[in-house]
């Protein structure tokens, strides 16, 4: 009996429908994605440009390569997908935090789609990948009350949601047997929603004012990566890994509007005026360049270690031509991970890979005269598909984020991702007797 390329086809088929659905509702992706008072500032919380492989050990990713996972963080690792294979990684992702201040705290959940990744090769020294994943997030509700003279009763509400999402086209070109160079060219599209109101809960004769912006991304950014890799006798190998983005002027519009209103006794607000009506503002938000550097060293199907560096210059960053307060921040990870055995077939608990790391980052927030530092230690297993080289994947973190110091918030969370990595063989006809 022989079996045809029918079967393949239609499996890949099936998988580039789930892709182009994806990207069809490209505009919801961002929706709910995040819930923190610090994602108020610059574009909104930075999203873990990682998957479940990645993220379990400390999220390092520019010194490690596999054939069997796409690593977006460094294009360059993309020459390790196999000639006659194509991988394809989806995931989704949870977090449960809980917000502390001196005097209160609040618990705060959220759950997304992580990531669609897509890896093929191209030619012997030509490998590429497309890709959906998160860039930014902004999801916040917050409410001051103060007591002022003469005014009395003060209420300050903000509120954001939405985010920044990237979809992705990469390659990478073999160099030399060792060395690899590639890029990926980065398109960000997204909305986000802000708003403000200050409202007078003891006076019937103040009016309230509201202010709301909406902002539209829409842009293309690139990225680079080189990465080294040498195989030592015995089975050991090193991977040396470098990634460089330069400034990014991404194109964006804004809409504006300020009111001035009277809250009804139904709940409904009274327009009194419109001070601000801006529809359309063209401008450009300034990404700031950034730098990271990585190495790996281990032994092919067993065991692996590794550490990133990252360094991205925040203080250059422009909204609309406008600086900010950000400052530059840096991310260190380090992890590694451990099987057993991977040719075990009686024992399948030998053939799982298990991994653990941390990170430390020194976040571009300072307010108040503080940093907002953020810590993680994370962990994780990937789960071999029986006769296959595909895996389901497990990455949990526990962090926290911020300080209490000044009357500020600290965020202790949880967070978890569930990842399906796929590969298989294709332009291969097997044959049975």
């Amino acid at each position: 009996m022989t079996t045809t390329l029918k079967s393949k086809h239609t499996y890949l088929i099936i998988l580039l429908q789930v892709f182009v659905l994806a990207l069809s509702s490209g505009s919801g992706f961002a929706q709910n994605r995040i819930s923190s008072p610090y994602s108020r500032f610059g574009i909104g919380d930075l999203m873990p440009n990682t998957n479940a492989y990645n993220m379990a050990m400390g999220g390092i990713s520019y010194g490690v390569s596999s054939p069997f996972f796409v690593n977006t963080a460094n294009p360059a690792t993309y020459r390790s997908f196999d000639t006659l294979s194509f991988v394809f990684d989806i995931g989704g992702y949870s977090r449960q935090s809980r917000l502390v201040t001196q005097n209160l705290s609040q618990s705060a959940n959220y759950t997304s789609l992580g990531y669609l990744l897509f890896g093929f090769p191209v030619t012997r020294w030509w490998r590429s990948s497309i890709g959906l994943l998160p860039y930014s997030g902004t999801g916040y509700h917050m409410i001051d009350k103060t007591v002022e003279d003469v005014i009395g009763k003060v209420t300050r509400e903000y509120e954001g949601s939405g985010g920044i999402n990237q979809f992705y086209w990469g390659n990478s070109i073999s160099i030399t047997k060792n060395l690899s160079a590639g890029f990926n060219l980065n398109y960000l599209f997204g909305t986000i929603e802000k708003w403000s109101a200050t409202t007078f809960p003891d006076s019937a004769y103040r009016m309230n004012y509201k202010a709301a912006t909406t902002t539209h991304i829409h842009d293309i950014s690139l990225n680079y990566g080189l990465f080294y890799k040498y195989r030592f006798n015995g089975g050991l190998q090193l991977g040396v890994g470098a990634v460089a983005q330069g400034n990014s002027e991404i194109s964006a519009t804004e809409k504006r509007l300020g009111y001035r209103y009277f809250m009804q006794s139904n709940g409904l607000e009274r327009v009194i005026d419109t001070l601000v009506n801006e529809p359309s503002i063209k401008g450009d938000i300034l990404l700031p360049a950034g730098l990271g550097l990585g190495f790996s060293i281990g032994k092919t199907d067993k065991w692996l270690v590794g550490a990133d560096y990252q360094l991205q210059m925040w203080e250059k960053y422009r909204y609309f031509d406008q600086p900010d307060t950000l400052k530059n921040s840096m991310r260190l990870g380090v992890g590694g991970e451990y099987t057993p055995s991977v040719s075990t077939v009686s024992n399948y608990f030998q053939r799982i890979t298990y991994r653990a790391g941390f990170r430390y980052s020194n976040s571009f927030l300072e307010l108040r005269n503080q940093r907002i530092d953020e810590f993680g230690i994370s962990f994780g297993f990937g789960l071999p598909i029986p006769r296959t080289r595909s895996t389901v994947n497990f990455a949990a973190e526990i962090g926290t984020r911020g300080t209490v110091a000044e009357n500020l918030i600290k965020e202790n969370y949880f967070r978890f991702t569930l990842g399906l990595s796929i590969f298989e063989r294709w332009f291969i006809i097997r044959k049975y007797d």
